[in-house]
């Protein structure tokens, strides 16, 4: 189950192989861009995983967020934080979100 607020995601433990259709609104991506999400167990601490997308990845602005069974198998029942990042010919261009809340619920 993918469940979206703001900049708040929810999931249950074990989710995979489902994307979540993700629109980045204000910001047009080009040919030469990407976008790096950084999810850390919690704010300012270790990293757990990163995803980059390229413009391959993006149709009309949107494109689909996606866990493998390994990546979803790093997040159990708790709370993570996240950030995404903009990226032009591989050079930071801006923080896109800076600190959202990932809550993977116990699917009992």
């Amino acid at each position: 189950m993918w469940a979206v607020s703001g900049h708040e995601m929810r999931m249950s433990e074990d989710d995979f192989g489902v994307g979540l259709e993700t629109e980045f609104t204000g910001a047009t991506f080009g040919a030469s861009d990407s976008f790096k999400f950084t999810f850390k167990n919690i704010k300012n601490g270790d990293t757990i995983l990163e995803k980059v997308y390229t413009s391959a990845d993006v149709v009309q602005n949107k494109f689909l967020f996606e866990l493998s069974k390994a990546e979803s198998a790093l997040f159990p029942v708790g709370s993570y934080v996240y950030s995404v990042d903009w990226y032009t010919d591989g050079v930071f261009k801006c923080c896109l979100v800076e600190c959202g809340l990932l809550k993977v619920g116990d699917k009992a």
